[in-house]
C-alpha cells in the first residue's frame, strides 16, 4: 500500500492489492479496500464500504456506510465475468449514500459518475452506466446496464430505468416512473411507463436560460415538438441534436396519449 502520512486509516479496515493514495483521506471501521484501486485527496470511506477489482476515486468524495463500489456486473445467464482494463470511475465531489451499489462495466471501458452526482441510499448502477455532472439519483432508483444520464438530470424515489436507455441534460424523472425510452432533454416524466408531462422550467432556469426562452419551449412542448423543428431556441437545439442519435425517443405528452 502506498500512502501519505495524513490519511486515516481504521485499524480495522482491510487494504489488499495495488492500493495508490493521495492526501488528507479517512477510511473508516471495517472498510475494506481489494484491487486495483487509485484513491486522490480528501475522501471519506465510511464505515463497511467494499471497493474492489479496478477503481478510481478522485478527489473530495463521500462514500457512506456500506456502499459497494466495483462490483463484477450482474450478467445472469451471460455468467459475470471481471472485464480486464475496465474500471469504474468516480470523478470529484461525489456522495454516494448508504447500501448503494455500483457494479463494474462489461461492454465498455468504464462504469463512470461525473463530478457534482448525489446518489441517495439504497440505489442501483449498473454495469457500463454513465452519469453526467450534477446528476441527482432519489433513494430506491434503479438503472439498468448501460444506461447513460445526461448533466443536472434529477430522479425521484423509486424510479427505474431500463438497460440502454439514455436520458437527456437536465431532466426531471418523477417518483415510481418507469423509463423504457430515451427522454429528451429538458423533460419533465412521470407514471409506468413514463410520458412527458411538461417542460422541465426548474431545470432550465438552473441552467441559465431567458424567461422568454423558458416561454417558448413550454409552448413548444405544449404543441408538439415534431411541429418546432426548426427553432433556435437553444433548448429545442439541443433536443434536435439529440434526436439525431436517439430517434426513437419518448416525444407524445401525457395530454396526447389520453
Amino acid at each position: 500500500m502506498e500512502s501519505s502520512h495524513d490519511n486515516i486509516i481504521h485499524p480495522t479496515a482491510i487494504l489488499e492489492g495495488e492500493i495508490r493514495m493521495g492526501r488528507g483521506n479517512r477510511i473508516g471501521p471495517n472498510a475494506v479496500l481489494k484491487g486495483n484501486i487509485e484513491i486522490g485527496d480528501h475522501n471519506i470511506i465510511d464505515t463497511g464500504v467494499y471497493i474492489e477489482n479496478n477503481v478510481r476515486l478522485g478527489n473530495h468524495n463521500h462514500l457512506y456506510p456500506y456502499v459497494v463500489i466495483g462490483s463484477v456486473g450482474e450478467m445472469g445467464a451471460k455468467g459475470d465475468v471481471l472485464i480486464a482494463d475496465s474500471w469504474v470511475n468516480i470523478h470529484n465531489e461525489v456522495t454516494i449514500r448508504e447500501f448503494s451499489c455500483v457494479n463494474s462495466p462489461f461492454y465498455y471501458p468504464e462504469t463512470c459518475i461525473n463530478d457534482k452526482v448525489y446518489v441517495m441510499n439504497k440505489c442501483y448502477i449498473a454495469h457500463d452506466c454513465f452519469l453526467g455532472r450534477g446528476a441527482i439519483l432519489s433513494a430506491g432508483v434503479l438503472l439498468g446496464g448501460r444506461v447513460v444520464i445526461g448533466e443536472f438530470s434529477n430522479f425521484g424515489l423509486g424510479a427505474t430505468v431500463h438497460q440502454r436507455m439514455h436520458i437527456g441534460t437536465r431532466v426531471m424523472v418523477g417518483m415510481q416512473t418507469v423509463v423504457t425510452k430515451d427522454i429528451l432533454p429538458y423533460s419533465l416524466v412521470a407514471g409506468n411507463p413514463a410520458r412527458i408531462h411538461r417542460f422541465n422550467r426548474l431545470g432550465a432556469e438552473r441552467g441559465g436560460m431567458t424567461e422568454e426562452q423558458v416561454e417558448e419551449m413550454e409552448s413548444i412542448f405544449k404543441s408538439g415538438i415534431k411541429n418546432h423543428t426548426k427553432s433556435e431556441n437553444p433548448a429545442m437545439m439541443e433536443i434536435n441534436e439529440f434526436l439525431k442519435e436517439h430517434p426513437n425517443s419518448l416525444l407524445e405528452m401525457k395530454a396526447n396519449r389520453e
